[in-house]
């Protein structure tokens, strides 16, 4: 069952608006209703178990705290305005921000357990996307799947990359990230709220902001963080998680067995050739056999020259690189939903 957001401010299009974005875009948790009167609020409430009750600033009455809810948010129309533990925002801006700052306070209410679910009845599955081989186009690809499917299907990008350059090239900065994750999971605190506090969206793909201080990755263990990709694609309203494994090494394993299908960039120079002949003699020692089988090796067109970095995700989709994942694509759902 859906949690139930209450927006409550005297303008009533930006009460509408608000509840409208919600409906449209939070379709794991939360349901919103917009309210521009504070006794048609309080009266509804009589009926109705609130969840998060954001308040705006200017209201026809003010003082809501007689009104039940578990979690009350303020909207300030100040942004140098003071903070109070997270259930304080900024009122103007993005619908994506807004709605990931609710989920942050909310996620904080003292022993929360969200009896949502992932995308029930569908199957689930991990595309990753990985190479021994450096320099050989792994991210541009792994990025260009996962915003083709989004096209079609609910879709999350990941990256396990220790430098990836997005805060430039997506144009974003970002308050959360899989740092955040990897400490709630630690934690025994992790659910779909805490997920979806943090998730960030290029156009119709989900992603998860990169972890931010290497010596994170040393929290987790490789066979914990491949178990926590596994929690959130099912926990998650998500039924593709695109994997960018990154320099993992020989380590990654773990993480490639939960893979459906491995995309494999390869390249034809002597040291690259080597590179992939040693990995793959690897996999036959250690008896990997499995993961051999769902590795498909590629030649990815080079993503390179004049690009402006805001233009980018736009670029890479309808580029080359583009072209060319869409080629790849047709008619291979049998290799991930096998």
């Amino acid at each position: 069952m859906k949690k139930l957001m209450a927006v409550y401010d005297a303008d009533t299009r930006y009460a509408e608006r608000l509840s409208d974005y919600v409906n449209r875009k939070e379709k794991g948790v939360f349901t919103a209703q917009a309210f521009t009167s504070k006794e048609k609020l309080a009266e509804y409430a009589k009926k109705h178990e609130i969840d998060v009750l954001l308040s705006g600033e200017r209201t026809d009455s003010g003082d809501i705290s007689g009104i039940p809810s578990a979690q009350k948010i303020y909207m300030s129309e100040e942004t140098e305005k003071q903070m109070d533990s997270g259930k304080e925002i900024y009122k103007f801006q993005s619908g994506d921000d807004i709605i990931r700052e609710v989920m942050a306070a909310y996620s904080e209410i003292p022993g929360i357990r969200p009896n949502t679910a992932g995308a029930m009845g569908q199957s689930r599955r991990i595309i990753g996307v990985y190479s021994p081989i450096g320099r050989c186009g792994k991210t541009c690809l792994a990025l260009a799947i996962g915003q083709i499917l989004a096209k079609e299907e609910k879709v999350l990008f990941v990256t396990l990359d220790t430098f990836t350059g997005f805060t430039g090239l997506l144009n974003e900065r970002w308050k959360r990230d899989l740092s955040d994750l990897i400490y709630y999971y630690k934690q025994d605190r992790f659910h779909v709220i805490r997920l979806n506090s943090i998730v960030y969206y290029l156009g119709d793909m989900a992603w998860i902001p990169p972890i931010r201080i290497p010596q994170d990755y040393t929290q987790l263990s490789v066979q914990e963080m491949a178990d926590l990709l596994e929690r959130i694609l099912q926990e998650g309203n998500y039924t593709t998680l695109v994997l960018d494994v990154g320099d993992y090494g020989r380590d990654a394993l773990p993480l490639l067995e939960k893979c459906q299908v491995i995309y494999t960039p390869i390249r034809e120079d002597p040291f690259s050739a080597e590179k992939m002949r040693e990995f793959e003699e690897y996999l036959e020692a250690v008896g990997n056999g499995a993961v051999m089988e769902k590795i498909q090796k590629i030649h990815v067109p080079m993503v390179t020259g004049g690009r402006r970095m805001e233009h980018f995700p736009q670029e890479l989709l309808w580029g080359d690189m583009g072209d060319f994942v869409r080629s790849l694509l047709k008619g291979q759902r049998n290799l991930w939903d096998s």
